[in-house]
């Protein structure tokens, strides 16, 4: 778990240097009066929130069946409300940029639900091909 953990970290660490890069550019090129200095705390706060799940995900012990998924929905509950409250806390610190604030993120939001979508889904494979022998060995030593 350790390999794919690194894995994950790797390409949150790409993704955001790419989407980030990206729509930075993007928006000052195209949308000039969205642009905005503290651009750089979105594509931050998902990287860290990234972070922080990957290892709760990944140092998960898996003892029910749906345990991954209520701690992976557990995670983006606590994500959208961390996200609704640095946008309050933008709002206050900031009025006149909150448009553009509260934009880039909900963009870069939804851009970072793909590949949190898509990490889920492959330590949810992992698990199946990895966890579902050991479980049923478990299962029949307990049976004898």
């Amino acid at each position: 778990m350790k390999k794919l953990r690194h894995k994950f970290i790797l390409l949150l660490t790409l993704f955001v240097i790419v989407v980030g890069f990206g729509t930075w550019l993007i928006l000052i090129h195209f949308f000039p009066e969205l642009a905005f200095d503290d651009y750089p705390l979105i594509p931050l706060f998902f990287y860290i929130v990234g972070i922080v799940s990957i290892i709760i995900l990944t140092n998960l012990k898996i003892d029910r069946p749906n345990k991954l998924l209520n701690t992976f929905m557990l995670i983006r509950g606590f994500k959208m409300f961390l996200a609704i409250i640095i946008t309050i806390i933008y709002w206050k610190l900031d009025r006149a940029e909150i448009r553009s604030f509260a934009i880039m993120l909900v963009a870069f939001y939804l851009f970072y639900l793909f590949i949190e979508t898509y990490i889920y889904i492959q330590i949810e494979t992992w698990n199946k091909k990895n966890l579902t022998p050991l479980i049923k060995k478990k299962d029949d030593v307990e049976e004898n």
